[in-house]
């Protein structure tokens, strides 16, 4: 009989693993690096969300702001002032407005420079003449005496910083008639050689519209447009210039070079007494808060216009409007 030769069968062959090599590590170490930033940086941005609003609710110990008691805890407000600089020997404050901030919300109340109010130590005059008497702290100290209100926190920027802001954020799209388009290049026109000093480029703009690209300048010349109707308008245009800019800080979420960019022309030229942990917090809520609803202080029916002042008639009337506005 034939017998085959036994022939030991050979084990499948095991696919060879390839070794790493040093920049096959390095790229593992750096995503997992980068995946641990994300995570912290999510924790972060979530923890700061979550502080409580009566984190802003600590009263400085330095100062009498002679705050109004029994306001709820619920809202964070903030007083928001524009000084215009760009003029000479000017130190008032040609915008004032509160900023009242809550989980989910977000509310803007424009009080008129040209009211006219107590301002303690210094008597009657109007609203702007009192960060020239003494700067925010006795702003806040004039509208908690007038108005019932409890503020103890604010940010003051100069008007000339707008410019920078908007241009760090690209520009931002606005509502703009004809004549307001006009009013608009004069004082580009007239605040040119200023604005050139700073560095700082004015071309006039060519058409106007339902959705006008305005860059730092022409927004910053937007924000001071008054001669063309009045201070009422003017503080509208404002306010809607501040919903603009923030519609435009959430469509750049994406974009962590030009929130920075943003941060550094708003902080160079600002001045507040918030922390930076309240300011990132406050920011953070604002930025979830979606469309600001906005108001104006003095209310309707509560003061006489004399042509070159407001003066009120009904204080208590503006201080229940406005806690209704901010806490529901």
């Amino acid at each position: 009989m034939y017998y085959e030769p036994y022939q030991k069968k050979k084990s499948p062959r095991q696919p060879r693993r390839r070794r790493k090599t040093l920049g096959g590590w390095l790229a593992e170490l750096c995503l997992r690096l980068l995946a641990l930033v994300l995570i912290l940086i999510l924790l972060c941005v979530g923890l700061l969300y979550a502080l409580p609003v009566s984190l802003f609710a600590v009263e400085p110990e330095d100062v009498d702001l002679s705050l109004t008691d029994g306001l709820p805890a619920s809202r964070a407000n903030i007083l928001l002032l524009g000084l215009d600089e760009l003029r000479e020997n000017s130190r008032r404050s040609d915008t004032v407005m509160i900023a009242s901030v809550g989980y989910g919300q977000l509310r803007l109340a424009s009080i008129l420079r040209d009211t006219v109010v107590n301002i303690p130590g210094y008597g009657a005059d109007k609203l702007n003449a009192a960060y020239a008497h003494g700067g925010p702290q006795l702003v806040m100290k004039t509208l908690n005496q007038a108005f019932g209100l409890n503020l103890m926190h604010y940010i003051a920027v100069d008007y000339a910083a707008l410019a920078g802001a908007v241009d760090a954020l690209g520009g931002v799209d606005v509502p703009l008639s004809e004549a307001e388009l006009s009013a608009l290049n004069d004082l580009i026109d007239g605040a040119r050689a200023r604005l050139a000093a700073r560095g700082y480029t004015a071309p006039d703009l060519v058409l106007g519209g339902e959705t006008t690209h305005l860059n730092g300048v022409q927004a910053l010349a937007y924000a001071r447009i008054r001669k063309l109707d009045s201070d009422f308008m003017r503080a509208s245009r404002q306010r809607t210039l501040l919903e603009a800019m923030l519609k435009k800080v959430r469509s750049s979420l994406w974009n962590p070079l030009r929130l920075i960019r943003l941060a550094r022309a708003l902080l160079d030229a600002s001045d507040t007494n918030l922390s930076l942990i309240q300011l990132l917090s406050l920011g953070e809520k604002a930025l979830a808060a979606g469309v600001p609803e906005q108001k104006r202080l003095p209310v309707d029916g509560s003061y006489t216009d004399d042509g070159s002042a407001l003066r009120v008639d009904d204080f208590p009337a503006n201080a229940e409007a406005f806690r209704a506005f901010a806490y529901d």
